[in-house]
């Protein structure tokens, strides 16, 4: 061995060629080709403009409301009250005659009138405002139903019922917030004027129909107590003739009894266990036969058939008619709105712009990496 190291042949070492894009290379491009970039974006930008400016316009007027004053629900109280009256009067005095009968010494169901109450008065009026079936047949009555079927030229039954759903959405009442009870209540439509006018007469629309329904429920509640105040009265009535009847049956034996032994005078002693009791002597018995078969009208025989009377009487003196009153109070009247919902115009021009320059850099991008020669 001479000690000497093999030499190493030279080998030529391959350094991979790097895919790493040169930015400034990249700018170039790009700066070369800012013609294209340019024109895409101003195209995308005058399709924004356009679209912003022709696009249907949507206002939305709004209103605040909160529950009805005491004096606002006035009219419709005081009926209420007039007729709670009646029917307590009725039920103490009852429970006064009949302390043993659960049913005619109950006090009377405030449950009746609970729906005519404040509260339940604006609740039904937020509800009724929500309702389909008002949001249908308000937009039909106005005729803004026909005129956007022609709009849109629907003829098909599922794009009508479309139409309409995507039309009630534009009306809604809703909670100011969490923790109020204050309402805000809002129409949609394509100019503030509209917006407005609709609104308000959605508001009348849906509070007259508060006012027929309040009222015939109104109505409904005292005609019914009406009927049963009568129906009482029949019934009472009915059983007083008859305890008559049994009175004079009772009668008519007793005064047998006491002809037979020979009693004519009163009796001293008296023993109230007897069912034929002749105390009253025949001369007595008699008198009473006589005096119970005169009597023609019941209400001598029961007292309270003539509270009866008198409580059906002051009823139908009532003479309900249909009482004015407001189912809110009104915070923030319906006003023409300052700024529109939709399209939001400088937002669409801003976004179309840009995506115009986002397509027109990606459309140079993508010719310039099919333009670049492969690498062997």
């Amino acid at each position: 061995m001479n000690g000497k190291m093999p030499s190493i042949p030279n080998q030529r070492v391959n350094v991979p060629v790097s895919d790493e894009i040169d930015l400034r290379e990249l700018v170039l491009m790009l700066w070369h080709q800012k013609g294209l970039i340019l024109s895409v974006t101003l195209l995308f930008a005058i399709a924004g403009i356009g679209y912003a400016m022709t696009a249907r316009q949507v206002w939305t007027s709004q209103a605040l409301i909160s529950e009805p004053s005491v004096s606002q629900v006035a009219a419709l109280q005081l009926a209420v009250e007039k007729i709670q009256a009646i029917m307590s009067s009725n039920s103490n005095s009852n429970s006064n005659s009949n302390s043993n009968s659960n049913s005619n010494g109950a006090p009377p169901s405030t449950a009746a009138f609970s729906s005519l109450e404040q509260p339940a008065i604006y609740q039904s009026f937020i509800s009724a405002f929500n309702s389909m079936n008002n949001k249908r047949a308000f937009l039909m009555q106005e005729g803004i139903y026909a005129v956007e079927m022609e709009r849109e030229g629907i003829s098909d039954k599922r794009s009508e019922r479309a139409l309409m759903s995507k039309l009630a959405e534009s009306i809604s009442a809703k909670a100011q917030d969490k923790t109020s009870e204050d309402m805000t209540l809002s129409f949609s439509a394509e100019t503030p004027e509209l917006a407005q006018q609709r609104l308000v007469k959605y508001m009348d629309f849906v509070q007259l129909q508060q006012l027929k329904s309040k009222n015939t429920e109104l109505q409904s509640i005292w005609q019914n107590r009406i009927k049963a105040l009568t129906a009482q009265y029949d019934s009472v009535k009915a059983d007083t003739l008859l305890k008559k009847q049994e009175e004079l049956q009772r009668v008519r034996y007793s005064l047998r009894i006491s002809k037979a032994a020979r009693v004519d005078a009163p009796l001293e002693r008296i023993d109230s266990q007897e069912i034929f009791n002749i105390q009253l002597g025949a001369k007595g018995l008699a008198e009473k036969l006589s005096i119970l078969n005169e009597i023609k009208d019941p209400e001598l025989l029961n007292p309270e058939l003539g509270k009866i009377r008198l409580q059906l009487s002051s009823l139908k003196a009532l003479n309900l008619q249909d009482v004015e009153f407001a189912s809110f109070n009104m915070i923030d009247s319906p006003e023409e709105p300052f700024t529109r919902d939709k399209p939001k115009r400088p937002l669409i021009v801003v976004l179309a712009t840009m995506l115009g320059g986002m397509l027109g850099v990606a459309i140079v991008l993508v010719r310039h990496a099919f333009r670049r020669p492969e690498t062997a």
